[in-house]
């Protein structure tokens, strides 16, 4: 192997480690924005229930009480369709951590020791079973 392909070969490496730990962070941060907008979702709906009944106990006409009825059904629903996403994601972030983890593991020393060593690599022809 020559030292440009060793060079490559690291900098690929390099570059993959970097975009699996972007991944993650991202695939984090989109997991606790949604979330953050399904608790608001959530007490949103709670509060358009708490007002329809209030605005039915006060006689507020039944067309006004059943709007505030339905965009408070309408809430609840998008809530628990964000859990289904949250739920997805945490998925999906577990599955970037483990990629991570087992990029890391199964690569990160040997690229450590080549990035490191003073010793040039061997032939490619070197590193094959016999």
């Amino acid at each position: 192997m020559s030292v440009t392909e060793s060079l490559k070969d690291a900098a690929n490496y390099a570059a993959l480690r970097v975009k699996l730990a972007w991944l993650t962070h991202q695939v984090h941060a989109h997991a606790e924005t949604v979330t953050t907008l399904s608790t608001t979702v959530d007490e949103t709906a709670e509060q358009m229930q708490d007002a329809a009944e209030t605005m039915k106990a006060l006689a507020v006409d039944d067309a006004t009480t059943a709007e505030f009825a339905d965009a408070a059904l309408t809430m609840t629903g998008a809530k628990e369709a964000a859990g289904a996403y949250i739920a997805a994601a945490d998925s999906a972030a577990a599955a970037a951590d483990d990629a991570k983890t087992t990029v890391e593991s199964d690569h990160g020393g040997i690229a450590d020791a080549v990035s490191t060593s003073s010793v040039d690599m061997a032939e490619a022809s070197f590193y094959t079973q016999q």
